[in-house]
């Protein structure tokens, strides 16, 4: 009698720091794998790195006092299922761009989708023009 073996695929969505890079997660990974003497194939089938923000402290400043001005309190910190999500700024910091993430928030409705009121959005858009107006109007010595 044949013995039959089965089969179970995992997916493992690791959200990694800056500093670590994805050859590091998945040798991490094999040397557990290996250790409880499994049988197994893995295969990383993407990696976004992220990157730490350089030099964004003026962004940072006129979002905190812009934000304060439009809205009478300090910006909200982010909650880690949003906060960690990929987007443009690292491209932008990867290349030494200064960049920050700051918009409107709304409701989420489906895993990416999310309802945002329409006030909402005009004072984003205002936000992001009194942002402008700021960082463009200062002394550049």
């Amino acid at each position: 009698m044949s013995e039959s073996h089965g089969v179970c695929s995992i997916y493992v969505d690791v959200r990694m720091p800056p500093q670590v890079r994805p050859v590091t997660i998945k040798y991490e990974l094999m040397q557990v794998l290996d250790k409880l003497g499994l049988d197994y194939e893995m295969d990383v089938y993407k990696s976004l790195l992220g990157h730490e923000g350089k030099n964004v402290e003026p962004l940072v400043h006129s979002a905190e006092e812009t934000y304060r001005y439009l809205f009478g309190e300090r910006i909200k910190p982010e909650t880690p299922d949003r906060a960690s999500i990929w987007t443009d700024t690292n491209v932008y910091n990867e290349l030494g761009i200064p960049a920050i993430k700051i918009g409107p928030r709304g409701r989420r409705i489906s895993a990416r989708n999310e309802e945002i009121e329409i006030d909402v959005m005009v004072k984003a858009a205002q936000l992001y023009a009194l942002m402008a107006l700021d960082i463009c109007s200062r002394d550049r010595s």
